[in-house]
């Protein structure tokens, strides 16, 4: 198989100050998705009780909070793994790569409320 990443249209995501480009999907049925994504800004809170997440930063950094453990800054070439079920957020000016497994799909992400 082979996609080919201009094929697959790019997502704004405003409310988490992102653009990202699904680039496997769950409807591709391999049992994983990737996204490339760019950050500019701060996503908000959330978790997801379905999958694992592999976050590997491509370029920029941007602080990453996971859990009650102190924040980490991830900068180009670092990977970041996010347990499901772990709350966590990140804000920064980054482009990344993340893998979710299984594959993600609607619905996964669940917010928290921002205080």
């Amino acid at each position: 198989m082979l996609i080919r990443a201009q094929e697959r249209p790019e997502v704004e995501g405003p409310e988490d100050d992102l653009v990202m480009r699904p680039l496997v999907r769950y409807e591709d049925n391999v049992g994983l998705s990737l996204t490339h994504v760019r950050l500019s800004g701060a996503h908000r809170p959330l978790w997801t009780p379905r999958s694992t997440r592999v976050y590997y930063v491509l370029e920029g950094s941007a602080r990453f909070t996971l859990g009650a453990a102190e924040p980490v800054v991830a900068k180009a070439g670092d990977v970041v793994i996010v347990p499901r079920g772990e709350l966590y957020s990140f804000e920064g000016e980054i482009a990344y790569l993340v893998l979710n497994a299984p594959a993600y799909i609607e619905g996964d992400d669940h917010y928290e409320e921002v205080e």
